[in-house]
């Protein structure tokens, strides 16, 4: 998808999501997730169900700004007051789930995904809420509380994170590749990237089923800032291996436009990866 404007019906809006102009200078729509508007929440899921239990690659470009003429409140990362990062909110996420396809969960910190049942998220949060245990303000994170419980945008339900990212609301376009691999490489264990939070073991009681990966790959398509062991099929409640996949985002006292640029995403069959029938 390059210009949301004219995908038709395979793509289901919730919320302020809505498609807009990339730039002044092209024709082509972007996905607007959220504008850069106080207290707002979007969603945007394709509106047929992709293959995902058996392998997925999915590629998207996104651009977060902040206009001139928002106010962004001193943010707590540095106190320094003459010196004080100004940075808008709250972020953007990648997420796989199989509640509803006109999903939309919490604005502000929750990213847009927080409440959502049965769900994986990507998020890229621009945002520090101590509350949610944030690491810091720019990081990227994989989330899911499981099949059962509603989703939450707090580090304590982290698969894994990473704060050695790009700055992800810096205005520039920023190319990302998630690739989940049911099938496990030991090798990826003694990757940099490669990160296992706490829940981890509070997803894997009574577990019976083998992990595989997720990579998320940010401007840097060869070399991943995160990876984690995860097992989508066993994680969530899947429809024979299929789910919704979308974006979500959300702001707070703080905004950001969070503008999804295109997007791809591609089935793994067998040995290689085909598109997706709602995405090509």
């Amino acid at each position: 998808v390059r210009d949301f404007a004219q995908t038709g019906t395979s793509w289901t809006f919730q919320g302020v999501a809505a498609p807009a102009k990339s730039s002044e200078a092209s024709d082509a729509h972007a996905l607007r997730v959220t504008p850069a508007r106080a207290n707002a929440a979007g969603s945007a899921f394709a509106t047929s169900k992709q293959l995902v239990g058996g392998g997925f690659v999915a590629e998207f470009a996104f651009a977060i700004t902040t206009p001139a003429n928002v106010e962004v409140p001193c943010e707590g990362v540095d106190h320094a007051p003459a010196t004080c990062s100004r940075r808008g909110g709250d972020g953007l996420a990648f997420v796989i789930q199989n509640a509803d396809g006109r999903a939309l969960g919490g604005g502000g910190g929750q990213i847009g995904y927080g409440g959502i049942v049965n769900c994986v998220a990507v998020e890229f949060d621009t945002f520090h809420d101590a509350h949610s245990r944030d690491p810091y303000h720019n990081h990227v994170a994989v989330m899911t509380r499981g099949a059962k419980a509603p989703a939450l945008a707090t580090h304590d339900a982290a698969i894994g994170t990473s704060v050695t990212v790009p700055n992800l609301s810096d205005g520039e376009r920023h190319v990302v590749r998630v690739v989940y691999d049911p099938d496990f490489v030991p090798e990826d264990a003694s990757h940099k990237s490669f990160r296992g939070g706490a829940y981890l073991l509070d997803l894997m009681r009574d577990y019976k089923h083998g992990l595989g990966t997720m990579k998320v790959f940010i401007d840097d398509l060869a070399d991943p800032v995160l990876t984690v062991p995860i097992n989508l099929a066993a994680f969530m409640d899947l429809d024979n291996g299929r789910a919704w996949v979308g974006f979500t985002a959300a702001t707070g006292r703080s905004m950001q436009n969070h503008d999804v640029q295109s997007f791809s995403f591609r089935e793994r069959v067998g040995g290689g990866f085909v598109p997706g029938v709602a995405v090509a």
